[in-house]
């Protein structure tokens, strides 16, 4: 299967961002409802960004594990597979959002705490699909994924980019 382009990537980025806004709304607001969280510092705020991370991991490992995708994921006709285009199992899913994470709270910790300039590298994994000769993101590699386009289901009008 081809690799999936940067702009495609970019795409899917963008309207995954906006469907886990209703996810993590409703998740977080039941989280809050419950244990009565108004965003004041403490074990409470911890226990908050934890079960944000892991509403995060189950959705994401969810939809990449076992050839299943999510919807922005089936309208831009992208699929995240093994390095053998074989389907992921729940583990190399896992891998793959913890190098992701990694990567992404690596680079804001840097930037942080050593210089602001190196916020930028919050951009080196897709960066990396630049150079890269299967345009695979830096997780990707670190995680022996890769993103494709995928022909689009039978029945299905494919979104041509």
């Amino acid at each position: 299967m081809p690799a999936a382009d940067p702009w495609r990537r970019l795409m899917g980025i963008v309207y995954e961002s906006i469907v886990l806004f209703g996810v993590l709304w409703f998740a977080d607001y039941a989280f809050s409802a419950l244990t009565q969280f108004r965003g004041h510092p403490g074990p409470l705020r911890t226990a908050f960004q934890v079960f944000t991370l892991l509403v995060l991991a189950a959705y994401f490992c969810f939809f990449w594990a076992h050839g299943r995708r999510s919807l922005p994921m089936k309208t831009l006709s992208l699929q995240v597979v093994t390095r053998d285009d074989g389907p992921l199992g729940y583990g190399r899913a896992f891998a793959r959002f913890a190098a992701a994470v990694g990567l992404w709270v690596g680079a804001l910790a840097a930037g942080h705490y050593l210089a602001g300039w190196l916020y930028l590298l919050v951009l080196l994994p897709f960066a990396w699909t630049l150079v890269d000769r299967d345009r695979r993101a830096l997780y990707d590699v670190i995680a022996g994924t890769r993103l494709v386009k995928r022909a689009p289901d039978a029945g299905m009008k494919s979104v041509d980019v």
